[in-house]
């Protein structure tokens, strides 16, 4: 439609990153509707209202606001989530991690389970809905990022499995795990100003990893193992380019496991087993 063409061009001179999905998302939004639909029926009359919050979405975009504040929501591993600046947006990369931590159990188990850094809720939550037998502990430092993942809990009906913790990483943690899962901070604090724009109006909190953007995830090794059952695993997702500091930070005498790819085939997956 005329409409989404429009978008798209005023887009791509603001140099957004996907200026065709963006649009077509935030019509979708505008309309109240799903992508899909949008699509399907892209001939149907958009009404006055409908066309001023679109272009209202477009103008918060080109400013660098993540589609998935503007909109308010994004899909994550079949949930729909809420999404605002208290939080990380969910990655595609980290659906990944889910679907490889997965794996590590068979359908039907009751796995104990521990997401740090859990932001928004989206590891926690599309954990606890595949293991409906399991136990689910989310953790972050951030009250307001708890507060999102404890609305997400309910907007998905999962609050019943899911407990919420602050803590700075392990230490209000209690008791032993079966898994994990982490997607912490792991950006250089000196590439942070090199960011997109749009990726520096998320929470600094959230992607801030020190000088070299390891310092939370040697943290969380360097005392997993103490929180994890016999043969447990822990599971983080890392930075481009870290797979082999983050590998030299586990002993082989402890520890067995190796790297996993996204689907950009970058190194963005590190699994540690306790032997």
């Amino acid at each position: 439609m005329d409409l989404l063409k429009q978008a798209q061009a005023v887009l791509a001179l603001a140099a957004t990153p996907q200026p065709q999905a963006e649009a077509e998302f935030l019509l979708a939004a505008a309309l109240g509707i799903s992508r899909t639909r949008m699509l399907a029926f892209g001939n149907e009359p958009v009404s006055a209202d409908e066309e001023a919050r679109f272009w209202s979405f477009i103008e918060q975009k080109k400013q660098g606001k993540p589609v998935a504040y503007i909109t308010g929501e994004t899909d994550f591993c079949s949930l729909t989530l809420r999404c605002d600046p208290r939080a990380l947006t969910p990655r595609p990369e980290t659906e990944e991690l889910v679907q490889y931590a997965s794996r590590l159990f068979e359908k039907g188990a009751d796995p104990d389970i521990l997401d740090l850094c859990t932001g928004t809720g989206c590891i926690a939550l599309a954990l606890a809905a595949r293991f409906p037998r399991g136990r689910v502990t989310a953790v972050d430092i951030s009250q307001d990022a708890l507060c999102l993942a404890s609305e997400n809990a309910r907007r998905t009906k999962l609050q019943e499995r899911v407990q919420f913790l602050q803590s700075d990483l392990f230490e209000n943690v209690m008791g032993t795990f079966d898994l994990i899962v982490s997607n912490p901070p792991y950006i250089a604090s000196g590439d942070l100003a090199h960011l997109s724009a749009e990726v520096k109006q998320e929470p600094q909190l959230a992607l801030d990893g020190g000088a070299d953007g390891l310092d939370i995830i040697r943290r969380i090794a360097a005392v997993a193992a103490d929180y994890l059952n016999p043969h447990g695993t822990l599971a983080m997702e890392i930075g481009a380019g870290q797979a082999p500091a983050v590998c030299a930070l586990f002993d082989a005498a402890r520890w067995e496991g190796g790297v996993k790819k996204d689907f950009a085939g970058i190194e963005r997956f590190v699994f540690a087993r306790l032997k």
